[in-house]
Order: structure tokens, then sequence, then C-alpha cells
């Protein structure tokens, strides 16, 4: 099981403090560029986000190393460039912010750990856990002495760690950490807290990973109970829970237990959002995939239809979205040898990918490959080795660094 199926992994973007300023009479120049900035930032106009930040630094310089204006405008500096995936650029902005905490700060100050922090989920983002993982068991130590080891603030570190091991799929290292996240968790606000959620479902898709079912279910169906008690049976708030229930029901083939919770999670959408919200497309093609797992194409067939329907209506029959649901909805057509149907539109499915994510992307290659196994179907054996061989061209490509799509 990847590590993206789990619900809280360290990012840096969910790290950060954000930094807000109110407006007011004693506002300085320093103040008015980290509020623009940050302003900017929210807004995804992340080069003038860069300018505005790049000028508090230069003035936040002329208050001193100690001043703490400085790390904080370094710090929003470099969620700009992490947000972009320029590490480079965000890393020594975080180095300098360390060092800046350890002179200015007490080995055991809780803020010393947040900028420890940072630097190490910057590090994972790059996928170096050697360099992760030592910085994140210092935030831990430095936390847990300045705060207890029960302290709720310490559950993020811990959540930081297991997510570090999560992604190496080493989830024995992982489990102990998400188990005293949730012990703390439970502790500190009692069992029945919806805080508690979080760690519940992210506990038990651990426990899926490591294929122990028996205890994953309950701590999803906890989840689920205190969801309903604190929001209600039919809130969003929900859904999570419900999904992973489902999922882990199917991958034990238990495909009766899944069906009523998927049904459930797209009622709760639909009540939510509407009938005709492109959002619903997730729970219509997971309600889809477990009838087609079944065999039951005529039920899979309409959910699929519906979900590709709704966002040709709102985004047009070119849109990138549509790629999925085509692809999808033909290799369905693809099982139950209606070849005619399927062929349009995994056409359409190809003509989209290669112009959303250019012809050499591996996405193509597997679409190719599914067109190609659609042609030796009704006997084009030449056309379908045209396809193979531009499929496997390009998967070579990118396996040896000459694609950046």
């Amino acid at each position: 099981m990847h590590a993206r199926h789990f619900l809280s992994l360290v990012g840096i973007g969910s790290l950060l403090v954000m930094f807000m300023y109110g407006c007011s009479e004693s506002q300085t120049p320093w103040d008015n560029h980290l509020n623009a900035g940050n302003r900017l930032f929210q807004q995804g106009q992340f080069d003038d986000a860069e300018k505005e930040l790049k000028a508090a630094v230069q003035l936040a310089e002329q208050f001193g190393e100690e001043d703490p204006r400085l790390t904080k405008t370094l710090t929003k500096l470099a969620m700009v460039y992490d947000a972009q995936g320029q590490y480079d650029k965000a890393e020594p902005l975080l180095q300098r912010t360390v060092s800046l905490h350890e002179k200015a700060l007490d080995s055991k100050d809780p803020e010393l750990a947040i900028s420890v922090s940072n630097l190490a989920a910057l590090y994972q983002a790059q996928q170096q856990p050697d360099k992760a993982e030592p910085l994140f068991e210092r935030a831990l130590h430095i936390r847990e002495q300045a705060l207890g080891a029960d302290h709720l603030d310490v559950v993020l570190d811990l959540k930081n760690l297991a997510g570090l091991y999560i992604a190496q799929e080493k989830y024995g290292q992982a489990r102990p950490y998400l188990e005293r996240a949730l012990g703390i968790t439970e502790k500190a606000l009692g069992k029945d807290d919806p805080a508690l959620v979080e760690s519940l479902n992210n506990l038990a898709l651990l426990y899926r990973a490591e294929e122990q079912y028996d205890k994953a279910i309950p701590l999803l169906q906890r989840a689920i109970t205190i969801n309903e008690q604190a929001l209600g049976q039919d809130s969003p708030g929900l859904i999570g829970s419900l999904n992973n229930l489902a999922f882990l029901h199917m991958s034990q083939g238990q495909y009766k237990k899944a069906e009523p919770l998927m049904r459930r999670v797209l009622n709760i959408n639909e009540l939510a959002l509407g009938p005709e919200n492109p959002r619903l497309s997730p729970s219509l093609s997971n309600l889809a995939d477990l009838y087609r797992t079944q065999g039951q194409y005529e039920r899979a067939e309409p959910l699929l239809r519906r979900a590709l329907n709704i966002h040709e209506e709102k985004f047009g029959k070119e849109d990138p979205k549509l790629a999925s649901l085509l692809n999808n909805l033909g290799l369905l057509y693809y099982t139950q040898g209606k070849y005619h149907e399927a062929e349009t539109l995994m056409k359409r499915t190809l003509v989209i990918n290669e112009k959303a994510l250019g012809k050499d992307h591996p996405t193509v290659a597997r679409t190719l490959r599914n067109y190609a196994a659609l042609l030796r179907k009704t006997k084009r054996e030449q056309e379908a080795k045209v396809l193979e061989t531009k499929a496997i061209a390009i998967l070579e490509k990118n396996k040896n660094g000459g694609s950046k799509t």
C-alpha cells in the first residue's frame, strides 16, 4: 500500500506557521510587505509574493539576527519556494532559520522544534529520508523536554516520524509512533473527541497495509461513530472513514460489506453538493469499480456514464479531467466485448492525454497499450504493434530521464 493513501503525511505547507497581521496605524513597511506577500501567496500569485517577501527579508535583516521577525520572514519566503517545488531555494532559508533559532533560543524551546521540523519536511519532500529522520527525531526530543512526553503538541512530531517511515513503507517502524499519538490524544481529550478521528484513520490504514484487518476495522468503525455523534449521520466529515472502511472490505473481497458504505458516501455527497456536481466523480467511480470487480457491468456502466456526463457538461468534452473517466468506461466496454464503444472512448482518452501531458508522458504509454490490446482483440495486429512500439519508446525515454513532462 502506497503512503499517499494515508490521511496525514508530513508536508512543509502543513507544518509552517502562517503569520497573519491585521491592519493598524502602527503598521511598518516590514508589516506591509509581509502582509502583501502572505496575501499573494494565499492567492497563488507566487512571483509577486516572492518579491514582497524578499523586500520584507531585506527590512528584517536590519532588525538584527535575534529579532523573531527575521526568522518569520525567512520561513514565509521558504513556503513560497516550497509550494513551487523550488527546494534548492527553500533549503538555505530554512537552514538559516534553524541556525538563528539555535543561537537565540533555549535548546528546549518549542519554536526551535518547529524550525527543525520544517527543514526535515523539506528533506522529506525531496525524498531524502536520511536527512529528514534525525531532524524529526530532534524536534520530538525538543518538544518532549519542553512540554512533557504526553503533551498534545508532541503528537505532531510523532505523526511526522510515522509519515517518514510510511513513505518508505517501513510500517513496523511507523506503528509505535501512530499508536502513541492516539494514546496521547485519548488521554488529553477523552475517547470520544472528534480530534481522535485522524489518528484512528491513520493507524487503521497502517494496520491495513500490514494486513492486520482485525485491528483496522474496529478503529475505522470507532472513527465513524465519533463523527456521527459529533456531526450527524449525513455529514461530509464521515466520508474519509467510510471510504477507508469500504476499501478495507474490498481488499478482503467482502464486497457486500463495502457496497452500503460506498452508497452512503455517494448519498452524503449528493446531499452536500447536489446531483450534478463534478466532485461526485470519485464516489461514482469507486462504486462503479466495486461493481466491475464483481462482474456486475450493467450496474457499473450507468455510474461511469453519469460521472462522464457531469464532467462534460461542466468542463467540456476536451477537459483533461475527463481522461480517467473515459479510460475507465472504455475498459469496462472492452471487458464486456463492446469493442466499438471502447475504441471510441480510448481514442478520446489518447487525444486528451497527449494534449494535456505531452506525447512522451508515461500515462500516454499506458493509454497506447490499452488501445493496442483492443486492436489485437479486433484482429488488427499490425496497428497494435505500432502502438506497442510507441508505448515502449515512451517508457524507455522516461526511464532514461529523457522526459520531464
